[in-house]
């Protein structure tokens, strides 16, 4: 990304601390911080809700399960897309966590029955407490 001069306009590498053009000095630009990270564990675990709507047959049978899949895949899908963006507020915490608390709770319980009938049902829920450590960890820099 270059930078502009203020006082010539021209276009700078990003490395230059004084415009190659008239010399004047580079204003040092802030990177605001990406949360890539966490981002991405919201994309993924939305996808995996998506997913287990449209091929789990336990899933589907119940509404216990749709309702609480459906929002917390849609709920994690924006807040994945705000924090790629870098846009960060209380607002979007409080969205995130509860897209993380009804991920974790539905594919907790989903597990735990799965166990009980000796299902193939995955540990999916990991995905959720994995999104909640990193929320947690990055919650000074939101």
């Amino acid at each position: 990304m270059s930078i502009k001069c203020r006082k010539c306009g021209f276009e700078n590498p990003p490395n230059f601390k004084f415009c190659g053009n008239c010399g004047e000095k580079l204003a040092e630009t802030e990177v605001a911080p990406k949360f890539e990270g966490l981002a991405l564990l919201h994309i993924t675990a939305s996808i995996y809700l998506i997913v287990s709507l449209i091929f789990n047959a336990v899933v589907q049978a119940s509404p216990a399960f749709i309702t609480p899949y459906v929002l917390s895949a849609l709920l994690g899908l924006y807040a994945g897309y705000r924090f790629y963006q870098a846009k960060t507020s209380k607002h979007l915490i409080v969205i995130s966590a509860i897209a993380i608390i009804l991920g974790l709770a539905s594919t907790l319980s989903l597990f735990l029955i799965g166990l009980g009938i000796r299902g193939v049902i995955g540990p999916a829920w990991t995905i959720f407490l994995i999104n909640a450590w990193t929320l947690w960890k990055a919650r000074k820099k939101l």
